[in-house]
């Protein structure tokens, strides 16, 4: 739902600013009362409340959670294809109001590149080297540099160890365990690419086992369903499950496909 908001608002603005950002998720909150449904984090939520009083948005958030990187997905379906300097540009703009720290901001980046390139038809091997590429980028660009592990080595080191798993349960008891499933943005993106790694182009395993594993569920489900779904260029979402999602939420997703397809030439 925030997604959608904001790549709305990026059509009509011909572009993504941190003004924009804003503008877009205040409008979210207030249209849909994500504040009262518990829909929005908490970090979001006090900085966009520090905004509306008054305080620069390219100052006002400093959290580490992964609002930031939850919304990725918007700015990297906002750009031209393939134009990489804009790609930083925008998802620092859609990160910085509420996530202007270093480990948010390499969880962000990481996602927007990694979605970026799997919109374009991309490998596995190559939406993986775009995570990493992302990472690194991210994590040098906020000036609150903050102690906290990164998402990149995460990621680099769930690669790995995810070569000697061999079924769902161990999947999800390392992931779990070992790379965590906190709210926070260097366990949730590391967590959910290493879901992705295991489900690969099965969309609806990816979700499934995002929604199973505890912790930030949904965020978590959401992100490496995304991946996949790029990934395989398609999905296996079951007829009834799409058809409900729509249904409840009253969505028209094919609105949003025409205006994505119009940023991304």
């Amino acid at each position: 739902e925030q997604v959608l908001y904001l790549i709305e608002t990026f059509y009509k603005k011909g572009g993504v600013t941190v003004e924009g950002v804003v503008e877009g998720l205040l409008r979210w909150v207030r249209e849909t009362r994500a504040d009262e449904k518990g829909y929005i984090g908490p970090n979001s939520l006090k900085a966009l409340r520090k905004i509306q009083a008054g305080e620069d948005p390219r100052k006002a958030g400093r959290g580490t959670t992964c609002g930031a990187a939850m919304r990725a997905l918007a700015p990297a379906f906002s750009v031209r294809r393939g134009d990489v300097e804009t790609l930083k540009e925008a998802v620092w703009s859609c990160s910085v109001p509420t996530h202007n720290t270093n480990i948010a901001m390499e969880a962000a980046m990481a996602l927007g590149f990694g979605y970026h390139v799997a919109l374009m038809g991309a490998s596995l091997e190559e939406i993986i080297e775009a995570i990493l590429e992302g990472a690194e980028i991210g994590r040098r660009m906020s000036d609150n540099e903050l102690v906290g592990a990164s998402t990149g080595e995460r990621i680099r080191y769930a690669i790995n160890e995810l070569k000697e798993l061999h079924s769902h349960e161990e999947v999800l008891d390392f992931v779990y365990y070992v790379i965590g499933t906190t709210m926070e943005a260097n366990e949730v993106v590391p967590a959910a690419v290493s879901i992705f790694l295991y489900a690969k182009d099965d969309v609806w395993l990816a979700i499934r086992l995002g929604a199973s594993i505890g912790g930030d569920t949904d965020t978590i489900a959401a992100i490496s369903g995304a991946l996949s779904c790029l990934y395989a260029r398609g999905h296996n979402i079951p007829d009834n499950i799409i058809e409900e999602v729509l249904c409840i939420n009253n969505l028209n997703l094919s609105r949003y496909e025409k205006m994505v397809q119009k940023m991304l030439v």
